[in-house]
């Protein structure tokens, strides 16, 4: 049993958004206590740029999974209350997404299930510096996907960056 997925999920989710909106909040408290008369437009632009910068963070973290634990054969996912149980058989394709930080590993499933068709995490560091270049984790499992897939490993599909390949 090995957690796969980050520890820092309500950093993430819930201190990156709130954090977004303190400091719109503190620019706004700035700028009206040293005001410029000149640029009345910054006071409607600050509180629809906090609102946007919030809603955009909750939008890209919202859907990520909360735990990912691998029991070998099958991986426990929860977000928030719903839990699952995926059979590694049952994942079709092991995405992962590097040009967005932190890094996101997706599952495509050959069925969906409770989180639907994709489930989607941030998979724990390679090191205390975080992951440069491939994440261990969706190597592991694109190659444990792929000697579960007919014809054996060279079938196995993984996508980085938008691309796909056959390994």
């Amino acid at each position: 049993m090995i957690r796969i997925s980050a520890r820092m999920m309500v950093v993430y989710k819930w201190c990156m958004p709130l954090s977004s909106l303190l400091l719109f909040a503190a620019i706004v408290w700035l700028w009206h206590k040293h005001p410029v008369p000149s640029a009345q437009w910054i006071e409607w632009l600050i509180p629809v740029a906090a609102v946007a910068a919030f809603a955009a963070q909750i939008a890209t973290t919202w859907n990520l999974a909360d735990e990912v634990i691998d029991h070998g054969d099958h991986l426990r996912v929860r977000r928030g209350r719903i839990e699952e149980t995926v059979a590694i058989a049952d994942i079709e394709k092991v995405s992962a997404e590097y040009l967005i930080r932190p890094i996101r590993v997706g599952l495509t499933l050959r069925k969906p299930g409770a989180f639907g068709r994709r489930i989607v995490f941030v998979p724990s560091p390679n090191s205390a510096f975080g992951t440069y270049g491939e994440s261990r984790v969706a190597a592991d499992l694109s190659r444990r996907i792929g000697s579960r897939a007919p014809g054996g490993p060279s079938r196995a599909s993984i996508a980085i960056q938008g691309r796909s390949w056959c390994r």
